[in-house]
C-alpha cells in the first residue's frame, strides 16, 4: 500500500486520469447493458486507431511547450492522397505517398517554428487554411471514393475479437514513441525544451533537434490516422476531419500532459484517448444529440485542467513548506554554534 500511495503521489496527473477512465467506463457499463461487449470494445479500439494517433501526436506536442493546430488538416490531405491514389497505384504505394507527404510537413514546420523562434500556434494556424486548400485541390472540391474495397474489408479484419491490422499497428507506435521518449537522449531533450526552454538552451541543447523530431512524428500520426481512416471508410473529404483538433487536445489534457509543457506521457496520452471513447461510445448508446457530447467533453476537459490547476497551488505549497521547514531546521544549529562561540569569547 505504501508503494501504490507513494505512486499516486508522484504520479498524480496521471493517477487521475485513469480514476476518470475507470468512472467513466463503468458508469456506462452499468447504466447501459450494451456497452460493456466484445462488439463494442472492438468499435471503441477501432475509434482508438485514429483518436489514439492524434491524442498521441499532441501529447508530444503540448510536452515540447507547442501544439501543432494543422493536425486535422494534415490528415484530410493524407486521406484524399491514400484514397485517390489507391486503385490507380496500389493501396501500398498511395500509403507510403500519402504519409510521407505528411511527415514532410511536419518536419518542414518544425524546422520554421525553431528556425524562425515563433510559437507553433502562430505557424499552424497558416498551415492549417494552407492545407484544407491543398486538400480541396487534391480532391478537386468533391468526395474523393475507392472503387475496390478489399482494402477496407482488410483494414476492419479482426483480431482476438477485440483489435484489427490499425489498432494493432497503433498500439505498436505507441509502445515505439514510449520508449523513445523515455529511454533515448533525444526524447529527454523534448521534454527539457517543453519545461524548461531558456535553462535547455543555456545547457547546449539544440532547439531545431527536438522540434523537428516533435513535428515529424505529428505529421507522421496525422498521416497515418487519415489513411487509416480514408481507407477503412473508402471515401475522404478536404473538409473533413475538423474534429481531431479538438477530441485529440481533450484526449491529451485528460491523459495528464501539462498546459505549461515538460509533463505527460505515452500512457497518458492513451489513458486520455480511452477516457474520450468511452464518452463518445456511451453517449452514442443514449442516442445524445451532437451538441451535447461536445457540452460533455467540454466539462470533462474542464475537471481535468481544474485538478491540474489545484494539483500544482498544491505542490507549490508542499514545496514551499519543505523549503521553509529545511531553513528552520538549520537555523537552530546556526544559533546554538553562535551563542556557544559568544560564550567562549572572552569578555
Amino acid at each position: 500500500m505504501t508503494g501504490i500511495r507513494n505512486w499516486v503521489v508522484e504520479n498524480h496527473d496521471l493517477a487521475f486520469a485513469i480514476l476518470l477512465a475507470v468512472i467513466v467506463y463503468g458508469y456506462f457499463g452499468l447504466t447501459n447493458e450494451y456497452f460493456a461487449t466484445h462488439r463494442t470494445t472492438f468499435a471503441i479500439m477501432e475509434r482508438f486507431a485514429v483518436l489514439g494517433l492524434v491524442g498521441l501526436a499532441l501529447t508530444l506536442c503540448i510536452i515540447a511547450g507547442e501544439i501543432d493546430l494543422s493536425i486535422g488538416s494534415n490528415a484530410a490531405l493524407a486521406a484524399v492522397i491514400a484514397v485517390r491514389f489507391t486503385d490507380g497505384l496500389g493501396a501500398v504505394t498511395a500509403i507510403l505517398i500519402a504519409v510521407s507527404i505528411a511527415t514532410a510537413i511536419g518536419i518542414i514546420q518544425g524546422y520554421f517554428i525553431a528556425y524562425l523562434r515563433v510559437r507553433a500556434i502562430v505557424l499552424t494556424v497558416g498551415t492549417l487554411m494552407l492545407l484544407r486548400g491543398v486538400a480541396l485541390f487534391a480532391a478537386q472540391e468533391k468526395t474523393v471514393m475507392l472503387t475496390d474495397f478489399r482494402v477496407p474489408d482488410f483494414i476492419t479484419t479482426k483480431f482476438f475479437g477485440y483489435f484489427s491490422p490499425a489498432s494493432i499497428l497503433v498500439i505498436a507506435m505507441f509502445v515505439l514513441v514510449g520508449l523513445f521518449m523515455n529511454y533515448t537522449r533525444y526524447g529527454r531533450e523534448i521534454y527539457a525544451i517543453g519545461g524548461a526552454r531558456k535553462e535547455a538552451l543555456a545547457a547546449g541543447v539544440d532547439l531545431k533537434r527536438p522540434m523537428i523530431i516533435v513535428f515529424a512524428i505529428s505529421g507522421f500520426c496525422a498521416g497515418l490516422g487519415g489513411v487509416i481512416i480514408g481507407l477503412r471508410s473508402g471515401t475522404a473529404q478536404a473538409l473533413g476531419l475538423q474534429y481531431l483538433l479538438l477530441a485529440g487536445t481533450v484526449a491529451a489534457f485528460i491523459g495528464g500532459v501539462s498546459i505549461l509543457g515538460g509533463k505527460g506521457g505515452v500512457v497518458g496520452a492513451a489513458i486520455g484517448t480511452l477516457t474520450v471513447n468511452f464518452l463518445n461510445t456511451g453517449l452514442v448508446f443514449n442516442v445524445t444529440p451532437a451538441f451535447m457530447v461536445q457540452l460533455y467533453l467540454g466539462v470533462l476537459l474542464m475537471i481535468v485542467i481544474m485538478f491540474q490547476t489545484g494539483s500544482r497551488i498544491f505542490d507549490r505549497k508542499q514545496r514551499r513548506r519543505q523549503i521553509l521547514g529545511d531553513v528552520d531546521a538549520r537555523r537552530g544549529p546556526l544559533l546554538a554554534r553562535r551563542t556557544a562561540a559568544a560564550r567562549r569569547a572572552p569578555p
